[in-house]
């Protein structure tokens, strides 16, 4: 399986995370956090696709090359000391990651065995702990009915 990532080259297009951070300062009064930034994630999970096959879906089909940029197998933002991670139950329809798999075949013009599944991913920074990151999935992100969420620390 590969994980590619996906977010805004410029944090001020990212208003995803500029809304979360304000959401959470507002409905939770949680005023710990310098800066929220959000990306997007395709989990792939197909046999015969090749290292460069998904470099160029990566970089073709999932990102608009003027304001986004992507990572392949690893985390594409850096600086952050918490995230959380929202995903679809995996009993639940994913219908962006339907889509995803349809723009992979038509890109590479044939039929792939396997599937993807979408996840959002939102970093913090600031002096936000886990106790904290669990508190705004639960009471802001998440929908625990059809989404599990979970919360990722910067190590070192």
């Amino acid at each position: 399986m590969h994980r590619v990532e996906v977010a805004f080259s410029d944090k001020s297009l990212d208003s995803a995370g500029l809304g979360a951070k304000s959401d959470i300062e507002e409905d939770l009064g949680i005023g710990k956090i310098e800066e929220a930034k959000f990306s997007e994630i395709y989990y792939i999970d197909a046999a015969g696709i090749t290292q460069s096959e998904l470099e160029d879906i990566a970089s073709k089909v999932f990102t608009d090359p003027l304001c986004q940029r992507f990572s392949i197998d690893k985390d594409l933002i850096a600086n952050f000391k918490v995230y959380i991670e929202i995903r679809l139950h995996p009993d639940v329809t994913d219908n962006v990651g339907i889509v995803a798999l349809e723009g992979i075949e038509d890109f590479l013009g044939r039929k792939i065995e396997g599937n993807v599944r979408t996840a959002r991913r939102y970093y913090f920074t600031g002096a936000v702990s886990k106790q904290d990151a669990e508190r705004i999935a639960r009471q802001l992100f998440a929908n625990e009915l059809i989404e599990t969420f979970s919360i990722g620390e910067k190590s070192g």
